[in-house]
């Protein structure tokens, strides 16, 4: 008799050790997670503000900027490739009196273009690419301005989330630079 409750002492404390282990070893799949959580919050990018509380001014492309750029990028086939649910925006900029001035462009969906929405990815050109666009030249245009630092691309979303969302695009990441 006394050998077998021996022997459930024995079972009981086995079980304990081994059920102690199982709650580290739970534990340390919790904090893990968490730490993985933070580090996926972490891999958001912030939306880029240099002029944090400012009021940003806007100017519009004059109408013969707005066709030129419209049709260059109606004719692109990158179009066809975006996402349903995918919008691009191209945001102009140009230097007045040294200061940056920003200029109105076009949000992109997969039919054209958006009247409204809120872009995954902002691509801001200096302005003077524009009358360089030839309605055919876009992928080179871009290039170019990349080249000479006058690209730029802006968004809130993690490089992993662009990656899926538009994977149909990566044919054209030669053109667009990422």
């Amino acid at each position: 008799m006394k050998k077998n409750k021996k022997i459930k002492e024995k079972k009981i404390k086995k079980f304990k050790k081994i059920f102690n282990k199982k709650r580290l070893v739970i534990l340390g799949i919790i904090i893990l997670v968490i730490i993985g959580f933070f580090i996926i919050i972490k891999d958001k990018k912030p939306e880029i503000n240099d002029n944090a509380g400012a009021q940003v001014q806007i100017y519009p492309l004059t109408n013969e900027q707005k066709n030129i750029v419209s049709q260059t990028i109606l004719s692109s086939e990158f179009i066809k490739d975006l996402p349903d649910n995918g919008a691009i925006a191209l945001q102009f900029y140009d230097f007045v009196d040294g200061q940056r001035r920003w200029q109105g462009g076009p949000l992109i969906g997969k039919d054209g273009f958006l009247s409204e929405g809120q872009p995954d990815i902002i691509l801001i050109m200096h302005s003077k690419y524009i009358s360089q666009l030839d309605g055919t030249n876009l992928c080179d245009i871009i290039k170019s301005a990349q080249t000479n630092g006058d690209l730029g691309m802006e968004t809130t979303e993690s490089e992993v989330r662009l990656l899926l969302k538009y994977s149909g695009m990566i044919k054209y990441r030669d053109c667009f630079g990422f």
